[in-house]
């Protein structure tokens, strides 16, 4: 699989005034934390350029953040803001890990085929969307598959039931629906 590459600056200037000047040149302020960071540290990215590096990729995906003045080093989205009118995105959190450390990551759960009891008048009702699963970096599915096209009325799916990829493990409560 390719690495993306997203290039960033340090940020120096914080606060309300600061980041709306960021927007308005088509900047998106962020932060970065976790592996070889003591401290967050406060970046900024050309919005343009994190469309693109974001567009097709999944929500665990391992990007190469490159940072003006301090080198290269790996790193997950952990969290992204959207404008609630224009959708545009206005802040991001990058979390810098270790390709040989295992982090956690909360995954989509995808429902697969048609279940019988669905066309026998019941309801499927999917409760989990996603779970949280353990795995390298570079290891973390898109999503874990669920094949319901043996489900009677009546029927549940638990957790233990699951079937992760290897090298994957599921670390939510295996009870769970």
């Amino acid at each position: 699989m390719e690495t993306i590459t997203i290039t960033a600056k340090p940020r120096s200037q914080t606060g309300t005034h600061a980041v709306t000047k960021l927007r308005h040149e088509g900047k998106v302020p962020g932060v970065v934390y976790g592996h070889q960071f003591n401290d967050p540290l406060p970046i900024v990215i050309e919005a343009k350029d994190l469309r693109s590096a974001l567009a097709g990729h999944n929500i665990n995906s391992v990007f190469t953040l490159e940072i003006e003045g301090r080198g290269a080093t790996p790193v997950m989205v952990h969290d992204r803001q959207h404008d609630i009118l224009s959708h545009h995105l206005i802040h991001i959190d990058l979390y810098a890990v270790d390709l040989a450390e295992a982090v956690e990551a909360d995954v989509p759960v995808v429902a697969l085929g048609h279940a019988p009891g669905v066309k026998e008048g019941g309801v499927l009702d999917l409760v989990l969307r996603e779970i949280t699963v353990e795995a390298l970096p570079g290891a973390i599915p898109e999503q874990i598959e669920v094949d319901i096209s043996s489900l009677n009325i009546g029927d549940n799916i638990h957790v233990r039931d699951l079937r992760a990829p290897v090298g994957v493990k599921i670390i939510q409560d295996e009870d769970e629906i």
